[in-house]
């Protein structure tokens, strides 16, 4: 212990002491003393310029493509990684997408013109192509993210995980803390990679060249098959209308416009692509940004059910919660549990979030996001269809959104007030205006906290 404290002190004073004075037990004490002050006075006035920012929300909410924006606007964008990634990860929900539509239109009842190889060989050829698929064996999983890609893609995907989840479906909406029966579920459903398909973590195209020119020529097949599919099967088209009635990506229009991009081996992830992709937030990512002279870091938590439990680690000495909702799925239902209804999920979790003891001085931010989704979906899908007490025109956008916003105002408890802002989390000009305000919001809501405003 002498030689520690001898050498603090030193550290701190350098050679201004005689080896008396070092040895002296009260004067080492008293230096070491002031020392740690002065640590714990540099420490506190970081803390103080810091600026902890916690993004909440139910699952797909959008709160990660509001992370992803601001790492355009102060990150520097994306790294060759994480385009790369993308580009596997959006390739595999494309083919699953076509899959997904083409068997739920059967289960809607609807005619699918691939489905008759009389009148439309082409379509009934292009339909064989990508049900005969296997996604798997049509990327490079490990820069998709290994055994944790691998995972992730059997929950979404499988018939054995569907059916896992329709049968544990509650019809409950579920508060931000989970019981230790999620614990268990969300463990159930984890699956075993690391020999029966150890195959797909290598890359497909680590052979010869010949076998290069024959895998890019199979993913270009089936590329033209999936958008041949899209662009000329009705049966497709109007399946896709109906798509709040299943699990769907929301970006699959988007990735069939584009499938012959995702398709070539040499392709890597736009900006666009990756604001349109998703891959789901595990767990709490913690992200620094440096904004107007500002120190700023952003958790961005998972949003489903299994995720929640960890929600309560990240709460203490938060600057603001930003809570992403997303309008366009008030008449959806949740991927964890397809008897309860997205936005009423949302509203119970912002209930208990803004009522929390945790957040009795924190304001709250609340983005109504996928306002270009809803105002696209509102004629077709009527508000008052799933929220009776909604009064207001069927299509009118404006009226849509202030319901909404009048719903999740009620909930607030608190003298605090809640701010409000229509967002497209994926268009990067709009949300480059409503982040730099926001974030010109936080920091003067941080210089009256400290006084300092």
């Amino acid at each position: 212990m002498g030689c520690t404290s001898s050498s603090l002190v030193n550290q701190e004073y350098g050679n201004e002491m005689h080896n008396d004075q070092i040895s002296d037990p009260f004067l080492i004490y008293k230096k070491n003393d002031n020392l740690i002050d002065q640590q714990l006075s540099m420490r506190y006035k970081k803390e103080k310029n810091q600026i902890k920012l916690l993004l909440l929300g139910a699952g797909e909410s959008g709160k990660s493509t509001v992370l992803k924006q601001l790492q355009l606007l102060h990150h520097g964008g994306f790294t060759h990684k994480e385009r790369s990634q993308y580009t596997q990860v959006i390739w595999t929900d494309a083919i699953q997408a076509m899959k997904i539509l083409i068997v739920q239109t059967r289960r809607l009842c609807i005619d699918l013109d691939c489905d008759d190889p009389i009148n439309f060989p082409e379509l009934f050829d292009c339909k064989k192509v990508v049900l005969g698929s296997k996604a798997l064996d049509m990327i490079d999983a490990q820069k998709a993210g290994g055994l944790e890609f691998l995972n992730e893609y059997v929950l979404k995907y499988s018939e054995k995980s569907e059916r896992k989840r329709k049968s544990k479906s509650t019809g409950k909406i579920h508060s931000f803390i989970t019981d230790k029966q999620d614990d268990l579920d969300s463990k159930d459903n984890e699956y075993d990679f690391s020999d029966s398909n150890s195959e797909h973590i290598i890359s497909p195209n680590s052979g010869n060249s010949m076998d290069e020119i024959s895998y890019q020529q199979r993913r270009l097949a089936l590329a033209k098959a999936i958008k041949t599919l899209w662009q000329q099967d009705r049966g497709i088209q109007q399946s896709l209308d109906r798509a709040n009635e299943f699990q769907l990506e929301g970006s699959a229009e988007y990735y069939f416009e584009n499938i012959i991009n995702f398709a070539r081996i040499d392709y890597l992830a736009s900006d666009t692509d990756i604001l349109k992709g998703r891959i789901k937030t595990s767990g709490i990512t913690e992200t620094d940004f440096q904004i107007n002279s500002m120190e700023f870091k952003v958790l961005d938590a998972g949003g489903q059910r299994s995720e929640r439990r960890k929600w309560i680690h990240c709460f203490e000495g938060i600057t603001c919660v930003l809570f992403v909702v997303a309008v366009s799925e008030y008449d959806q239902m949740l991927f964890e549990d397809e008897r309860v209804n997205r936005m009423h999920e949302s509203l119970l979790l912002f209930d208990k979030l803004c009522n929390s003891q945790w957040f009795a001085n924190t304001p709250f931010i609340i983005f109504f996001n996928k306002i270009d989704i809803f105002k696209e979906k509102i004629g077709k899908s009527p508000i008052r269809k799933y929220f009776p007490d909604y009064q207001g025109p069927s299509n009118d956008v404006d009226q849509g959104v202030k319901y909404f916003e009048t719903l999740f105002g009620s909930i607030n408890r608190s003298n605090r007030p809640v701010y409000m802002h229509r967002t497209c989390a994926t268009d990067t000009k709009s949300m480059k205006f409503i982040l730099n305000a926001v974030t010109d919001l936080i920091i003067q809501q941080n210089l009256k906290k400290s006084g300092l405003f």
